[in-house]
């Protein structure tokens, strides 16, 4: 095994520990009472997104379609599940996606957020894989009920094989908008 495959495992599990800590200070931080100015992020409400956009593998172009929904467990942290669907190529990719994302809604004008989640990927006639990552960004809100949010995601493949993946981990920026009711 060489030393930079090595140093990767030993990255990869230390990401486990960081998961778990991001996890734990998004469910202390949520027990802060809120108040009334956590509308629309406070206990209760609901989150409903589209995802529209590409992305590429196989060394294909595919077109991105998604949907993701939530629900504010307490003022500030929500639960959510996201699903996607990439066609346009083929093999066809249909990724599911649960979530815990905590939003600081007391900052203004823009409310940061951090999360972390769990994805499943099924790829037709391919094996299917699962990645975990944490995101961070801002949310600005656009008036009473949706936003606008934009950030960064780290996604890191679980049981990645370095001789079929060029990476085995990949950060991103993400772009959102997002209706709450």
């Amino acid at each position: 095994m060489t030393a930079v495959r090595e140093e990767e495992e030993r990255h990869a599990k230390g990401l486990g520990p960081a998961v778990f800590c991001l996890a734990m200070a998004l469910f202390f931080a949520a027990g802060i009472h809120a108040g009334p100015d956590a509308y629309p992020f406070s206990k209760g409400s609901a989150r409903l997104s589209l995802l529209v956009g590409s992305n590429t593998a196989f060394n294909q172009d595919y077109s991105v379609i998604g949907i993701g929904g939530g629900y504010y467990l307490t003022d500030g942290l929500e639960a959510g599940l996201d699903a996607e669907t990439w066609q346009g190529n083929s093999p066809h990719i249909y990724r599911i996606s649960p979530e815990l994302r905590y939003v600081l809604y007391a900052v203004q004008p823009v409310k940061p957020y951090a999360g972390v989640f769990y994805r499943r990927t099924f790829i037709e006639d391919h094996g299917d894989h699962n990645e975990a990552g944490v995101r961070a960004g801002g949310i600005v809100p656009a008036g009473q009920r949706a936003y606008f949010g934009a950030g960064v995601v780290y996604d890191l493949r679980l049981n990645c094989d370095k001789s079929v993946y060029s990476s085995c981990s990949d950060v991103y920026p993400e772009l959102m908008f997002a209706v709450m009711f």
